[in-house]
């Protein structure tokens, strides 16, 4: 039996320098990259007059509102599958106009059928006056909720899935009522779904030019835009882009515009 792990070792030996020379080469390809994301982003900002903010200090304006990658973690399936805790990574700031915008990137470690994976979503958030809370939700008809069973057809908010409907932190602490916000059948109601804790305001704020702009943009927002506490706020699945990030928030502006929404201070602007 010696004898044999003695002619064994060998083997073992290079099989063991080839699974570290593999991790060696991914962990290099993953700081290759991440410079390069970074050094992406650096440009952007200073293409805006922005800056990219310090990993510590990288949490969005609207966290203590909305957990980061809660998309990727709702559920009893995305929680089983999940290797960390989700975080905040990096983070743009940078003025459009008279607008103050941040965009947020984060991040989570799924199982994967290699080991683990990291998946990404980004949030663009504007400082604005205040309004009445508010999450718009375009409708997804079909594919399978978070359980990974079949939506129903009436599942009107299954895009949000129950994030849409849950009632928001500022909200409940006031003690407030949260409603859907019934619109006449037509495109508008075919495609979003909208629930508030004001439905007149919110209704005076959806008119006729604004719900043409939602439908005109629809594929280009994020798939909820949330309302509360001096913020405009959605998320998308992914990293930052330059190639793409801007034309979301100029969409999201263009809203903001049609509503007659006044911009703000940010809220790390005191």
């Amino acid at each position: 039996m010696d004898e044999y792990w003695i002619r064994l070792s060998p083997l073992l030996a290079i099989m063991a320098a080839l699974i570290g020379l593999l991790f060696w080469w991914r962990w290099r390809s993953d700081r290759k990259e991440e410079r390069a994301h970074v050094d992406a982003l650096t440009a952007l900002a200073g293409t805006l007059g922005g800056r990219v903010v310090d990993p510590a200090e990288s949490a969005a304006w609207s966290a203590g509102l909305l957990a980061p990658m809660r998309g990727e973690t709702d559920g009893l399936v995305n929680r089983l599958g999940t290797v960390s805790r989700p975080r905040f990574d990096t983070a743009l700031e940078f003025r459009r106009g008279e607008w103050s915008v941040r965009v947020g990137e984060a991040s989570v470690k799924k199982v994967a059928q290699n080991g683990t994976r990291t998946d990404h979503e980004h949030r663009i958030e504007v400082a604005t006056s205040r309004l009445a809370p508010m999450r718009i939700s375009r409708r997804n008809h079909g594919g399978t909720n978070s359980w990974g069973r079949p939506r129903r057809a009436d599942d009107i908010s299954a895009q949000g899935g129950e994030l849409v409907r849950e009632v928001p932190v500022t909200v409940a602490a006031e003690g407030g009522q949260w409603h859907r916000v019934a619109f006449p059948p037509g495109p508008f109601d075919a495609q979003f779904a909208v629930f508030t804790g004001d439905p007149a305001a919110v209704s005076r704020l959806l008119d006729p030019e604004t719900t043409e702009h939602l439908l005109d943009q629809a594929h280009g927002l994020p798939s909820v835009l949330h309302f509360e506490a001096g913020l405009v706020f959605g998320t998308r699945p992914g990293r930052i882009g330059p190639g793409h990030t801007l034309d979301v928030v100029d969409a999201i502006l263009g809203l903001l515009d049609r509503m007659g929404v006044a911009p703000a201070r940010p809220p790390s602007a005191g």
